[in-house]
């Protein structure tokens, strides 16, 4: 019995290693017959046997094919491509196309239908022009016939071409990966018909391609009129998005000029009390044309100005800030803002505790000042004319959406779009804050970190975008892609530049940010200018404790707590200004008084801005010359599903 128990080993082991070589999915025969029209139009069909064991080949298989070439010129240029007829065994097969990077791909079969194991003969039909490449010598067709993208090996590929008259002069045949120049392959010309095969099978990610010459006039070169359609074809791109980019800033750059222009600036007249006695929350509002630092700039701003005024007692501690409500009345006409800080304290006698623990009543605290001061005061110093950046963002909307809708846009290019979209973005916010510093008439020092700050985000987001693209060249084709990147990178910018400069000062907000900058030229002005100014008050503690919130308001508030340091140390303080400790600020610190309150005014800001709970987050040549496996029109790949 033990010969029995070995013979049926053998044959175990037999069927065993027959089993991969049954249950392999792979194309048996791969045809493909090309007829040339006179016109230079091919229509092609592919007869594809395959064999399918419910692997990979479920419900049928899919054809790749691309829809760009390169032309005699080395351009690369869009071909036309439509599906004609799609069979399995004889009879129509249901088929789906949809679109891939740089092409397009065939379904053959249905969703809900899965194919019995065992041989299946697809034929696809299709047609396609601008495949013809006009040399001066001759003309040829470059022809991938699989392409290299097949997820299956190819027993045997073979191919005939039929011209629409005339002889073909020359053939030439190639195998293998992309790129290879291996000719495993016969060939065979016989008056207008040429006729190839290979001789050995196609590995996976292998293809045939051939090429057919033959004389000048046997195709019609393309008319003048079919030249202006292919010229209009491949340059699509650039005209939906570089129209869409004119459209976009011409829209702006109009409206911009008609209601986004700047009144004309008075003469700045250094000064040293606020324009019209307006607020230093107000300063602050009209000087941003809206709050800065989410408001909590002019928040502490007016907070400081009620200490100051007697109405309120800070306490400057370690973890926390505590405002502290006093006894003094609180007059009819004191600014709306103040007076909604004061109706969140409470009576005499409340506080304010300004902590982590607190950060959900101080948001509301905040809240509440910023809306009554634009209830008062919206559209009256400023307008931001929303209207019409609402208007620009749908014109951009709709310029990126024609791009994307009629372009020659390829699914993986949506993605690619970010790029673009986020450095314009990125870079537009720093040129407009460049604008401002450099017509703020800074000194030079911040002038030249201005030119710094942008010159090295401009080069870190170039260099960035740069490195992008080379990444991303191999998966674009020719500059046909490049016009829809700078396009909506353009259509990005203008929208953040211009949503920073259509808003405009009304006349009367112009005359008071006039007033304004000569406030902060004043606060920010050496000692010895200041003296030197007819009627200007001497520094004194009362006095700088006056300009305090102004100049907190403004961001200059470093520059004037230094110039009241530099007067304490003079003879002129005497010992008792040197020892002033005022009665509404209390700190922590044992430095001196000017030390103390312009190192709390500095940071008093980002200091309740920390308290607040962060939300939640939820090359062209002939192919006989040059040629390739791959090279041409053509190709693509298949694979099953």
């Amino acid at each position: 019995m033990r010969w029995f128990s070995g013979l049926w080993l053998l044959l175990l082991l037999g069927l065993f290693a027959a089993l991969p070589a049954r249950a392999e999915e792979y194309i048996r025969s791969y045809h493909s017959d090309v007829q040339i029209a006179a016109d230079g139009g091919l229509t092609v069909s592919e007869t594809i046997t395959v064999n399918a064991e419910g692997n990979r080949i479920r419900r049928g298989i899919f054809r790749d094919f691309p829809l760009t070439m390169q032309d005699a010129a080395g351009r690369t240029v869009r071909v036309g491509f439509d599906v004609v007829s799609v069979t399995r065994d004889g009879r129509e097969e249901p088929h789906h196309t949809e679109t891939v990077a740089d092409g397009i791909r065939i379904y053959a079969g249905s969703e809900d239908v899965l194919l019995r194991d065992g041989g299946h003969t697809y034929v696809f039909t299709y047609r396609t022009d601008r495949q013809i490449r006009y040399f001066d010598d001759h003309d040829e067709l470059y022809w991938n016939v699989t392409g290299n993208g097949w997820q299956f090996r190819i027993a045997q590929a073979s191919a005939r071409v039929t011209l629409p008259g005339g002889r073909v002069t020359q053939t030439a045949a190639y195998t293998g990966p992309l790129g290879s120049t291996q000719r495993n392959a016969r060939m065979q010309a016989n008056g207008s018909e040429a006729v190839f095969a290979t001789t050995r099978p196609l590995g996976e990610q292998e293809g045939l391609t051939i090429v057919v010459g033959f004389p000048k006039g046997v195709v019609a070169p393309p008319s003048a009129d079919q030249e202006r359609d292919w010229w209009l074809r491949d340059n699509l791109n650039l005209f939906l998005g570089l129209g869409g980019l004119i459209l976009v800033v011409a829209y702006y750059s109009v409206f911009w000029n008609r209601v986004g222009r700047d009144p004309a600036g008075g003469v700045m007249v250094p000064r040293w009390d606020a324009p019209d006695g307006i607020s230093p929350a107000l300063v602050n509002y009209i000087d941003n044309k809206g709050f800065s630092g989410g408001g909590w700039t002019a928040f502490s701003a007016g907070v400081l100005d009620l200490a100051v005024k007697g109405y309120v007692v800070l306490d400057d501690l370690k973890e926390k800030i505590v405002l502290r409500r006093t006894e003094k009345a609180v007059p009819r006409d004191l600014p709306i803002g103040q007076a909604s800080i004061l109706g969140s304290i409470g009576g005499k006698g409340g506080s304010l505790v300004i902590d982590e623990a607190n950060g959900t009543t101080v948001q509301s605290v905040g809240a509440g000042f910023r809306q009554a001061i634009e209830k008062e005061h919206r559209g009256k110093y400023y307008k931001a004319n929303t209207g019409y950046v609402i208007g620009g963002l749908v014109l951009s909307l709709l310029a990126v959406g024609a791009i994307l809708a009629f372009g020659n846009i390829e699914p993986d290019m949506i993605a690619i779009l970010v790029a673009p979209t986020f450095f314009a973005a990125v870079f537009g916010v720093f040129a407009v804050n460049f604008g401002r510093a450099m017509k703020r008439k800074g000194t030079l020092a911040s002038k030249f970190m201005a030119i710094l700050m942008v010159g090295f985000f401009g080069l870190v987001a170039i260099s960035t975008l740069s490195g992008i693209i080379v990444g991303l060249a191999s998966e674009l084709t020719g500059s046909e892609h490049w016009p829809v990147l700078a396009a909506v990178g353009g259509i990005v910018l203008a929208n953040v530049m211009f949503f920073f400069l259509m808003g405009a000062p009304t006349p009367l907000g112009r005359k008071l940010m006039d007033g304004i900058e000569g406030l902060r030229t004043y606060l920010t002005l050496a000692e010895k200018d200041r003296m030197n100014m007819a009627g200007a008050p001497t520094m004194s503690p009362q006095h700088f404790e006056k300009l305090l919130p102004y100049a907190v308001a403004l961001g200059v508030e470093k520059p004037w707590s230094r110039a009241f340091e530099a007067w304490l140390a003079t003879a002129a303080a005497g010992a008792a200004a040197a020892s002033y400790a005022p009665g509404w600020y209390s700190g922590t610190s044992q430095s001196s008084f000017g030390d103390r309150i312009g190192g709390f005014a500095s940071s008093m800001a980002s200091t309740i801005a920390s308290t607040i709970p962060a939300p939640k987050s939820s090359s062209s040549s002939s192919g006989f010359s040059g040629g390739s496996s791959g090279g041409g029109g053509g190709g693509g790949g298949g694979g099953g599903w």
